[in-house]
C-alpha cells in the first residue's frame, strides 16, 4: 500500500516550500520508511519526525503526451459557451491546484455543439477577450468567470487535456450545505442539475479495520462534517476541515462511518442525535470509526437521486428549472455580531463581522452558508469568507430562544384592558405621541385638557391611560407567531437629496429633542400632526393640527400607509403623516420625530430614510441624577 499526498494545506510548510506535489508518494520520513505500512504507521511516523523532517518521495514524470494542450475555438450562441467552471486561488477544485476546470457542459451549448471540450478539462488561457488574451493559471474563481464573460462572439479557450492514467484524484465532497463554488458562463441564466457525487476511494485505502480516534477540539470544533442517519444507513464522515483537529491527525477521512462517540452508540443513530452527541462530548473526544467507501458511495448516489427527482418535480409544476447552483449576489446590513471561531458548523474560512457592518453576500446560492466581503466606509471591500445564511442564522437562533424560554418560566403580567383592545383592533402602545400636547397646555376654560399619555387617573377611566392606542398596521393573523429574529437587513446604496428627518430613542429623548429645536431652530423642526377633533377657537389649521373632516377619512389615510404613527385618545385620532414629515424636509430642516422604533420602518417604506439615534444611559443613577439636574435648573430659572 502507498501512502499519498492527497493536500497540501495552504500556509503550512509543504505549500511554503513548493516542492511537493499532490499525488507524490512518500517512500520515507527522515530514516523510517512507510513503503507498505499501515496509514495509522505513516501518521505515526510524520508526527515523530521533529521539527526537521527529510522526505523521501516518488513521483510519476508525466511524459510527453500526459497533458495534452490544444486551442478550441467556440462560436456563442443562444446559450452562450454553455459550460460551468470551478476551481481558482481560494476555492481549490483539486486540493493543491489552483487551476480552473470545466465541470459540466450544458445541453444546446457551444460546447456541446463542438464536442471537443469535456468535464475535467483544465482552462489554461483565454485568447481574443476584450482585454487581450487573459491566462487563467493562478487566477481566483472570480477572474476566471469575469473573463470568460468579456469574451467576444468567437472565443478562443487554450484547454489541457490530462490523460487518464495521470488524472488526480477527486477533491473531498462535503455534503453539508456550503457555498457553491461553480459559475455558469452563460450568456442568461444558467439550467443546472445537481452535481454528481464524486465517489470515495475503494482502492487506496486497504485499513477497513474498526479502529479509536482521539481529537481534542480546536477552534473551529472537532473538524470535520457528518451526514447520514436516515432509515439506519448510519453516520458518515463527509468532509474534513483543512487545519483542523481531524485533518492534524490524519486518522479520519472522507467516508469513514462513526460507529462511537465518548461510548455513545451511534450505529442506528439519527443525524440529530450523532450531532448532538458529537457537540457534547467535551474537549477530549474518542470516536470509533470504520472506513466504509462502498456504504458511503451508496448513500451519496441515493441523495444524488433524490435531489434530481425533487428538481425534476419543481421544473415540472413550475414551468421552469430550479437553478440551485446560479450565484445570488446581495447586500446586507449585519444584525449580530458573529465570530467564525465559535462555529464549529464552518465549511470552510469565515469572515468575523460586528453589528452594524455591511456585507457584500458575493454568493447566496446556498440555504445555509454565504460567501461576503465587509463593505468599508469608504466603499471599498475587504476580507472573503463563509458566513451563517439567513436561514440558518434564524432558525440556530430560534432552537436557543425556545431553549430559554422552557428553562425561565417566568411570570407574565396582562392588563385585561388593554388585551380586550388589542382584540378589537390591531393596536400597540407608545409612550409618547408628538402630536400629544403637554400638561400645560388648556383651553380657555380648562375643562377639555389633553393631558400627557402619562398622566395618572382615576382607575377605570378609559379615556386617561397610561399608554395611548397606536396604529400600527401589522398583520392580525401573526399574532401569535414566533418572534422575528434578527440577521442580516437587504441594503443598497441611495444618494439622499433631501434633509433626514431623525429619532432620538432611550431615556432622555424628550429632553434631546427639546434641546435640538429650541437651540438649533434653524436645523431641526417638527411637524405638524392631524387629528379628528373639532377645530378650537384659538386654534389654526395647519398650524396647531391638521383638521381632518372626518374620523373615515382618517381610517383610510391610515390603513393606505399615509402615517408613519397615529393613535387614539378620548376618542379622537391623532397621527403624524408622512406628508407632514416630508414638508419640514423640504425645508432643508431634520424633522424631530417623537414615535417608537415600529415608525421607523414605515418611513423606510415611504422612501424616507430617518437617522435613528439610541442614547444608551450609562445606568440609572445617571438617569437620575440627570433629571435631578434639569429640574434644579428649571427651578432657579
Amino acid at each position: 500500500t502507498a501512502i499519498y499526498i492527497t493536500k497540501l494545506i495552504a500556509g503550512g510548510a509543504a505549500a511554503a516550500d513548493g516542492r511537493l506535489r499532490v499525488n507524490d508518494v512518500i517512500l520515507q520520513v527522515n530514516e523510517v520508511s512507510v513503503v507498505d505500512v499501515p496509514h495509522a504507521s505513516a501518521v505515526e511516523a510524520l508526527k515523530r519526525a521533529g521539527n526537521t523532517v527529510t522526505l523521501y518521495v516518488r513521483r510519476k514524470r508525466l511524459g510527453p503526451g500526459s497533458m495534452r494542450v490544444l486551442e478550441i475555438e467556440l462560436a456563442k450562441g443562444s446559450k452562450g459557451l454553455g459550460f460551468s467552471i470551478a476551481g481558482g486561488i481560494g476555492n481549490q477544485h483539486i486540493p493543491g491546484d489552483n487551476g480552473i476546470y470545466v465541470t459540466k457542459i450544458m445541453d444546446g451549448g457551444a460546447a456541446q455543439i463542438d464536442g471537443r471540450l469535456a468535464v475535467g478539462d483544465k482552462l489554461i488561457a483565454v485568447r481574443n477577450t476584450m482585454q487581450g488574451d487573459r491566462n487563467l493559471e493562478n487566477v481566483t474563481h472570480e477572474e476566471a468567470v469575469a473573463t470568460l464573460k468579456a469574451t467576444p462572439e468567437r472565443v478562443i479557450l487554450v484547454v489541457g487535456k490530462l490523460d487518464q492514467m495521470f488524472l488526480p484524484p477527486p477533491p473531498p465532497l462535503s455534503t453539508s450545505p456550503q457555498p457553491s463554488v461553480q459559475d455558469s458562463i452563460h450568456a442568461s441564466t444558467t439550467q443546472l442539475q445537481p452535481p454528481t457525487p464524486r465517489a470515495v476511494s475503494v482502492e487506496d485505502v486497504s485499513d477497513r479495520e474498526v479502529r479509536t480516534v482521539v481529537l481534542n477540539k480546536g477552534n473551529s470544533g472537532l473538524g470535520f462534517n457528518i451526514v447520514g442517519g436516515e432509515d439506519g444507513e448510519g453516520i458518515f464522515v463527509s468532509f474534513i476541515l483543512a487545519g483542523g483537529p481531524a485533518d492534524m491527525s490524519g486518522e479520519l477521512r472522507r467516508g469513514d462511518q462513526i460507529l462511537s462517540v465518548n461510548g455513545v452508540n451511534l450505529r442506528n443513530a439519527t443525524h440529530e442525535e450523532a450531532a448532538q452527541a458529537l457537540k457534547g462530548a467535551g474537549q477530549t473526544v474518542t470516536i470509533v470509526a470504520q472506513y466504509k467507501p462502498e456504504d458511503y458511495n451508496r448513500f451519496e448516489a441515493k441523495i444524488h437521486d433524490l435531489k434530481q427527482q425533487m428538481t425534476q418535480q419543481i421544473s415540472t409544476s413550475t414551468g421552469t428549472l430550479l437553478r440551485t447552483s446560479q450565484k445570488r449576489s446581495l447586500y446586507v446590513r449585519a444584525l449580530f455580531d458573529y465570530d467564525p471561531l465559535k462555529d464549529d458548523g464552518l465549511p470552510s474560512r469565515g469572515l468575523a463581522f460586528h453589528y452594524g457592518d455591511i456585507l457584500h453576500v458575493t454568493n447566496a446560492s446556498d440555504d445555509e452558508w454565504w460567501q461576503a466581503r465587509r463593505v468599508l466606509w469608504s466603499g471599498e471591500q475587504e476580507g472573503l469568507g463563509i458566513v451563517p445564511s439567513k436561514k440558518r442564522w434564524e432558525r440556530k437562533q430560534r432552537a436557543r430562544d425556545r431553549t430559554v424560554k422552557f428553562q425561565g418560566h417566568m411570570p407574565v403580567m396582562l392588563d385585561k384592558q388593554s388585551t380586550l383592545d388589542r382584540k378589537k383592533k390591531n393596536f400597540s402602545f407608545s409612550r409618547k405621541f408628538p402630536f400629544m400636547k403637554s400638561k400645560d397646555d388648556k383651553s380657555e376654560d380648562g375643562s377639555d385638557q389633553e393631558p400627557s399619555p402619562t398622566t395618572p387617573s382615576n382607575e377605570g377611566d378609559s379615556t386617561s391611560l397610561p399608554f395611548m392606542l397606536c396604529y400600527t398596521q401589522d398583520d392580525p393573523s401573526s399574532e401569535g407567531t414566533e418572534e422575528a429574529v434578527l440577521s442580516y437587513e437587504p441594503v443598497s446604496q441611495l444618494q439622499i437629496d433631501y434633509t433626514r428627518p431623525v429619532i432620538i430613542l432611550g431615556p432622555l429623548k424628550d429632553r434631546v429633542n427639546d434641546d435640538l429645536i429650541s437651540e438649533f431652530p434653524d436645523q431641526f423642526g417638527s411637524c405638524v400632526p392631524h387629528t379628528t377633533r373639532p377645530k378650537r377657537e384659538y386654534e389654526v389649521d395647519g398650524r396647531d393640527y391638521h383638521f381632518v373632516a372626518s374620523r373615515e377619512q382618517m381610517e383610510r389615510d391610515i390603513q393606505n400607509h399615509l402615517f408613519i404613527e397615529a393613535g387614539q385618545y378620548n376618542d379622537n385620532l391623532y397621527g403624524t403623516s408622512v406628508a407632514s414629515v416630508r414638508e419640514v424636509a423640504e425645508k432643508g430642516k431634520h424633522c424631530i420625530l417623537d414615535v417608537s422604533g415600529n415608525a421607523i420602518k414605515r418611513l423606510q417604506v415611504a422612501q424616507l430614510y430617518p437617522i435613528a439615534v439610541f442614547i444608551k444611559p450609562k445606568s440609572v443613577e445617571s438617569i437620575m441624577e440627570m433629571n435631578k439636574r434639569m429640574t434644579d435648573l428649571g427651578l432657579m430659572n
